[in-house]
C-alpha cells in the first residue's frame, strides 16, 4: 500500500486478461517496503475491473502480489487522503499510559517523602 503518481504506463501482451502496466512513482509508502519506484498491473477493461490512471496525479494505491508482480484493479486506486488518514491514526496509547503512570508515582512518592521531612510524626493513616 503506497500513495504515489503515476509516471507512465504500457501494455501487457500476454494471454489471459489484457493489462497495463503502470509505474508509479512512491510519494509515500505506507504499508510495506516498495521502493522509490513500483511497478503495478492494472487489467485495461473496466469490465474487469481496470481502470485508466491519469499522469502525475497523486493517488492511493492498494496491491496484491500475484506470481511475483504487483498488482490491483480499479477498487484499489483511491483517494490519496483516505489511505493516509487510516494509517496516521494514533499509535501508542499503552505506552502513553505507562509513562504517565510512572510519573504520577514519582510525584507521589516524592510529594510524600517532603511531607515526612518536614513532619516526622506525619502519617498517611489517621
Amino acid at each position: 500500500m503506497f500513495v504515489g503518481r503515476s509516471t507512465g504506463s504500457t501494455v501487457v501482451v500476454g494471454a489471459g486478461v489484457p493489462q497495463r502496466l503502470y509505474r508509479f512513482e512512491v510519494d509515500q509508502e505506507v504499508k510495506g517496503d516498495v521502493g522509490r519506484t513500483i511497478d503495478v498491473r492494472i487489467p485495461v477493461n473496466p469490465a474487469n475491473g481496470g481502470q485508466r490512471v491519469p499522469l502525475d496525479v497523486a493517488a492511493g494505491i492498494l496491491t496484491n502480489r500475484v506470481n511475483g508482480a504487483w498488482f490491483t484493479t480499479r477498487c484499489g486506486i483511491t483517494d490519496p487522503g483516505a489511505v493516509l488518514a487510516e494509517v496516521d491514526k494514533p499509535q501508542g496509547n499503552a505506552v502513553k499510559l505507562l509513562i504517565g503512570v510512572l510519573i504520577l508515582g514519582g510525584v507521589l512518592a516524592y510529594s510524600i517523602r517532603r511531607v515526612k521531612r518536614r513532619d516526622p510524626s506525619a502519617s498517611l493513616r489517621r
